[in-house]
């Protein structure tokens, strides 16, 4: 199967239902899928009841290795140096993610009439998938749920929640050595002293001004009430702690979120955390810009065009 498992298996057009390989073919398959090592950042493990047949171990590794890529990634999704906002908006990422596998994995038990009999080919293999959605679900909470800001669920919450599960079978999942824990500990706050500027790395400040002057023409980058000697001023200076000046953003949040792309090669320290943190630029809609409009993914401006030939021209 093609792509994720979590999202493969459990597919109306292409899922396990419309798998008709034979034992066979099954037996080949797996003298050529090779187990993906755990995670060294795991908090649980799954004791699940060992695959009897070909089809079944075929899809328990497939399972497993796809379980402990997506766990092993998981850890890059934090790192050590991440400001809060940063990994409040990652979890919101990963929880996401989990929550649709889950989802998509309900509907599917549903629609298939999945019952609990481990004996069966699909509700073994649908069976194990739902555990081990399950459990990133939970090694999300475990390892990184003081970012969340919503409640966290208990195991069996989980199951009732998803899957309207109330005797859900909790003790398949075992919680690893406190050693083994070590490595997932919840991160520390980061002491770094707060940043208090954007870290202009040109000498010269002109070519900014040129900068800002044609974008202000082209796109009406700022709102009438922002002058743009203000915000060449704040992007320059050496210490803008104190600095009282609001920027309103006039053009839209995508086409903003483009010029800081495009200005940050520039600049050692301009970040949307940065930004977010100096609470002086306000959306077109007089909101406050926040990291995460400027984090989120997006299609290319309407104006990306006219931005660019405006960075190409002024050297």
């Amino acid at each position: 199967m093609k792509g994720n498992v979590f999202a493969s298996l459990v597919s109306i057009t292409n899922g396990l239902h419309r798998d008709d390989r034979s034992e066979r073919e099954f037996n080949i398959l797996n003298s050529e899928l090779n187990e993906t090592p755990k995670a060294d950042n795991a908090v649980f493990k799954v004791n699940f009841k060992r695959p009897l047949n070909s089809k079944k171990e075929y899809y328990f590794k497939l399972i497993s290795n796809d379980t402990e890529t997506e766990l092993a990634a998981l850890k890059s999704q934090f790192p050590k140096d991440a400001t809060e906002p940063e990994n409040k908006y990652n979890y919101t990422v990963q929880f996401n993610k989990f929550n649709k596998y889950l989802k998509d994995i309900a509907t599917y038990i549903k629609k298939q009439s999945i019952s609990n009999d481990l004996g069966n080919d699909a509700d073994y293999i649908i069976n194990y998938l739902k555990a081990s959605a399950i459990r990133l679900y939970i090694e999300l909470q475990e390892q990184y749920g003081q970012f969340s800001d919503t409640g966290l669920f208990s195991i069996q919450e989980i199951a009732e929640k998803y899957f309207n599960d109330t005797d859900f079978d909790t003790s398949v999942f075992v919680k690893l050595e406190a050693d083994k824990k070590e490595v997932v500990k919840k991160p520390s706050k980061p002491k770094n002293k707060p940043k208090t500027s954007f870290g202009y790395l040109k000498d010269d400040s002109e070519w900014l001004s040129k900068i800002l002057s044609r974008l202000q023409l082209s796109i009406d980058l700022l709102d009438a009430k922002t002058d743009v000697k203000d915000l060449h001023n704040l992007l320059v200076a050496k210490d803008f702690k104190g600095f009282q000046k609001k920027i309103y953003i006039d053009c839209k949040t995508t086409e903003f979120k483009y010029v800081i792309k495009r200005l940050q090669p520039h600049f050692k320290n301009m970040t949307p955390t940065l930004i977010e943190s100096t609470g002086l630029f306000y959306t077109k809609l007089g909101k406050p810009l926040t990291a995460q409009n400027l984090y989120t993914k997006s299609k290319a401006p309407l104006k990306k065009e006219i931005i660019d030939n405006i960075f190409k021209q002024i050297l």
